[in-house]
């Protein structure tokens, strides 16, 4: 446990996450009491703690004339610079990705790399020197952003359309997300797929009235499959926006059949998910999935070869060792889908797991588990081409999706690397609207719940028009 506390109450909450990152990672008790100060030129930092008698670390980080958004980006920036440092030195351990918290390590090391000359280093300098960040993970990164970089190139008025079911046969035990249990709430299907038509037919309108053109449309959820193939229908009928990627997150393969698949292709869908987490049965029932492993099997049977399929693995499942979780990487790849991406666990507070008391903290085993995915992976032909991490992941490490060359999934980057503007649907859609000019996004979110969304649709409807600046009808 570590007890900490700081003088000003401003970065409380982002500091704390990095304090929790770290307490993943030690099992030592000690305190920490932070001060700081913003001089002439220079940026003061002290940090006490109980560990060593008199202990008392002080850091001057270079500090210049910023307004008030800059100046809390830059105070921010070196307090976690310096309460890493220092737990480092008290406790000999180092973050894979030393002391950043936010979810886009892509994005900010574009960020740096683009604006040279305010940090006065290159991306790379930062990662590693200022910020920690581990070579291995540097260089993952660095990777990425390499693969990303032809496919980040589009038009202004080029937009994604994201459009959300929120339905699923069970809920998973690791899941925290927006999704129902169908037999809980068959009653709200019908409706709710009702309003999503009313909001992808003004949807229609909008882009027509703009002159933009769709770059991706993904339906995610939820297991959007879940509802069946007749309302599945419904909903794509009014999907058509001419997309170049079209994907639809089946996800859950008891969910799919030959006539799910007919009524994709039917809709021009190019793109699915069959997603097994894990090919061990015992696991499987476990984290509540209600499925097979050879229902996983045979659902990517009858899409192979017809779409393009991404299959998601889950590192730190309960009870599962180093072993098993090879067994499933190694199954995935001779399987040999165009996408597989390998999630790290991570406890979010709604999730079963977390509810129950599941330890998710065994740093070595999590680093292990990702290590030998990415070595498997990229020696089989897959390049990482996407990534992001999560609060409460097993290792403070990452989520990355792989890719055969040219399979890459256009909306995976644009919803990670926030570049593009999304125009999305249903409930909890948030859309966001971006403007590269001044690097700025803004959000328009739909009602969380889909019962509020049913019940407040015209007012949904009214708020995305006014968000997209545009009349209604």
């Amino acid at each position: 446990m570590i007890d900490f506390s700081v003088t000003k109450q401003e970065y409380q909450n982002d500091l704390t996450e990095l304090i929790r990152l770290f307490e993943g990672a030690t099992n030592e008790d000690l305190s920490l009491a932070v001060d700081y100060e913003a001089r002439e030129t220079s940026f003061w930092v002290s940090v006490k703690s109980d560990k060593y008698d008199g202990f008392n670390k002080n850091f001057y980080f270079p500090f210049g004339m910023y307004d008030d958004l800059m100046r809390k980006r830059v105070e921010k920036r070196w307090l976690k610079v310096a309460i890493y440092r220092t737990l480092c030195f008290l406790t000999g351990v180092k973050l894979p990705y030393g002391c950043l918290t936010g979810i886009r390590p892509t994005k900010l090391y574009t960020e740096i790399q683009n604006d040279r000359e305010y940090y006065g280093k290159s991306a790379r300098e930062v990662f590693v020197n200022d910020y920690g960040v581990s070579l291995e993970k540097v260089a993952l990164i660095e990777k990425i952003v390499e693969v990303q970089s032809p496919l980040r190139q589009k038009a202004d008025n080029e937009y994604d359309v994201f459009v959300f079911i929120p339905f699923c046969p069970t809920k998973c035990a690791y899941c925290s997300f927006v999704s129902l249990p169908l037999d809980k709430q068959k009653k709200l299907v019908a409706p709710y797929v009702e309003c999503l038509i009313r909001e992808l037919e003004q949807t229609h309108e909008l882009i027509k009235r703009k002159g933009w053109k769709i770059r991706a449309t993904y339906i995610g959820g939820g297991t959007p499959t879940s509802i069946g193939a007749e309302l599945l229908d419904e909903v794509l009928k009014h999907c058509h926006f001419g997309a170049k990627e079209f994907t639809v997150e089946a996800g859950r393969p008891d969910t799919i059949d030959k006539k799910i698949i007919e009524v994709l292709l039917s809709h021009g869908v190019t793109r699915i998910s069959v997603n097994p987490q894990t090919f061990n049965a015992k696991t499987l029932e476990r984290i509540g999935r209600r499925h097979t492993v050879g229902d996983a099997v045979n659902a990517y049977s009858l899409a192979k070869g017809k779409l393009d399929v991404n299959m998601d693995l889950i590192a730190m499942l309960p009870d599962e060792t180093f072993d098993d979780f090879k067994f499933s990487v190694d199954t995935a790849v001779a399987l040999a889908p165009e996408n597989i991406t390998v999630h790290t666990l991570y406890l979010k507070k709604g999730s079963q797991l977390r509810q129950g008391g599941y330890d998710n903290t065994d740093c070595a085993t999590a680093s292990k588990m990702v290590d030998y995915a990415y070595k498997k992976l990229t020696e089989a032909g897959y390049v990482p081409y996407y990534m992001y991490r999560q609060k409460y992941t097993s290792g403070n490490l990452e989520n990355v999706g792989y890719a055969k060359p040219d399979k890459e999934c256009l909306y995976n980057i644009d919803i990670m690397e926030e570049d593009t503007s999304i125009i999305a649907n249903g409930a909890n859609g948030i859309s966001k609207k971006f403007d590269g000019k001044i690097n700025l996004i803004t959000r328009c979110a739909n009602y969380k719940e889909p019962l509020e969304y049913i019940k407040s649709i015209d007012l949904m409807l009214e708020r995305q028009c006014k968000f997209w600046d545009t009349s209604c009808h």
